[in-house]
């Protein structure tokens, strides 16, 4: 079985020495010998390993027009050229396998449908690593009607929050740490502005719910608002800070969104630690479950890489794992009518009836409050932290408007969600 590798960074030369020297192991598996014949990277003057220099090519086509290879692993990331390569691999009866979630996440139903037959399109690494969350709602839970998935899928900010939890400090000097441990790359906007963990919760649902998910249309909110005094506040409130991506299913559609949440220390996701991942599904008849491993690296992205290119291989000579992606549009629930309870951190003038126009702001717009604190403070503007009991989203932001007009209100400086009840 000769495969192609496209891009030789952390993960793909992972898969290549694994391949290499594990040959016994895939044959004891597969029947046959699972051989690298070609490695397509874009840097010409790079050194390479001296066991892969004389399959590297420089050409797509040298892949692409091969009749040999059957199965095209994608691991460059970002959109182009990857998607380009990975449409014509499966145009050409291709089998693909990509740990890409941007790619997945805005073209996977298209992808599939240009398939050959016997191509398969697989893609397990790109949500949550090593974790064999994709496969298993593909086909282990294929029998169950699921209601809800939600979890940590980016273990950067993962490992930035629990630093912060931890050890205290800022969140800067929390992703500076992050950066020199390699959590985190040396441009970590899609992890700080959830854009990462919103590909991966549209691709989760799509999956779990029977509907394409429009990446656009997920609602998010990243992490780099918060601040020490908010930590300080969760663990007051007996919490912590996470990431949290969710999506439910509703008589009205799904409602999905990523946004830093504060969970109770008894909630399921309140101890994943440092780069770790963790995803809980509920359905029926199965219950609940709870997926946790390492989310990212190149050992685990690997391992889910070399899981597909197996599956690939087997369904090649004996057929079977082809599995259909939905292509309908999953109906999806405004953002103004989710409800959940909401914490926000407000800087206040220190004047004496400054706490009862914002009690008041709420009260008009029929939001009940279940918290308010106000920390400490020498002087100066006061700042109060509030959990509001749950609303819809639509009354929160009228109660936000009317106080980013009141002269009581300097700022508002942190807003997540709040689920203080254990799940």
């Amino acid at each position: 079985m000769r495969i192609a590798v496209v891009g030789l960074g952390t993960v793909g030369r992972h898969v290549v020495e694994a391949l290499d020297g594990e040959r016994e192991l895939f044959r004891s598996r597969l029947g046959e010998d699972v051989e690298v014949s070609r490695i397509l990277v874009r840097d010409q003057h790079k050194q390479r390993p001296v066991g892969m220099q004389s399959r590297i090519t420089f050409v797509a086509e040298d892949i692409l027009g091969d009749p040999d290879i059957e199965i095209v692993v994608e691991l460059v990331g970002g959109f182009e050229p990857a998607r380009s390569l990975i449409e014509a691999a499966l145009r050409a009866g291709k089998s693909v396998v990509t740990a890409n979630k941007e790619v997945v996440a805005r073209s996977g139903p298209l992808l599939s449908l240009t398939a050959q037959p016997g191509a398969d399109f697989l893609f397990e690494a790109a949500v949550a690593g090593g974790i064999p969350i994709i496969r298993s709602l593909q086909e282990s839970l294929a029998g169950n009607r699921l209601k809800a998935i939600y979890g940590i899928v980016n273990g950067t900010t993962n490992y930035i929050l629990c630093r912060m939890q931890q050890q205290g400090g800022s969140l800067e000097e929390a992703l500076e740490e992050a950066t020199r441990l390699g959590y985190a790359e040396a441009e970590p906007g899609d992890d700080l502005d959830a854009v990462d963990a919103v590909r991966k919760i549209a691709i989760l649902a799509s999956l779990a719910f029977g509907g394409w998910v429009d990446v656009d249309a997920v609602a998010k909110e990243g992490i780099r608002g918060l601040s020490e005094l908010d930590v300080a506040e969760a663990r007051s409130l007996g919490g912590v800070i996470k990431l949290i991506a969710r999506a439910e299913a509703t008589p009205d559609g799904l409602t999905l969104g990523v946004s830093p949440t504060l969970i109770p220390l008894g909630h399921p996701l309140a101890d994943v630690q440092g780069a770790q991942n963790a995803i809980y599904v509920r359905g029926e008849p199965i219950g609940e479950l709870i997926f946790q491993g390492p989310g990212a690296g190149g050992p685990a992205t690997s391992s889910a890489v070399i899981g597909d290119i197996i599956d690939a291989a087997r369904s090649r000579r004996v057929g079977g794992r082809s599995v259909a992606l939905p292509r309908e549009p999953a109906p999806l629930v405004p953002l103004g009518q989710h409800a959940h309870s909401y914490y926000l951190r407000l800087r206040l003038r220190d004047e004496p009836d400054a706490l009862a126009r914002v009690a008041q702001a709420f009260a008009a717009a029929g939001v009940a409050l279940r918290s308010v604190r106000q920390p400490m403070h020498l002087g100066g503007p006061a700042t109060i932290s509030l959990v509001t009991a749950p609303t819809r989203r639509a009354r929160l932001e009228e109660a936000r408007l009317a106080l980013r007009h009141s002269p009581a209100v300097l700022a508002e400086e942190s807003l997540i969600l709040a689920e203080l009840d254990p799940a």
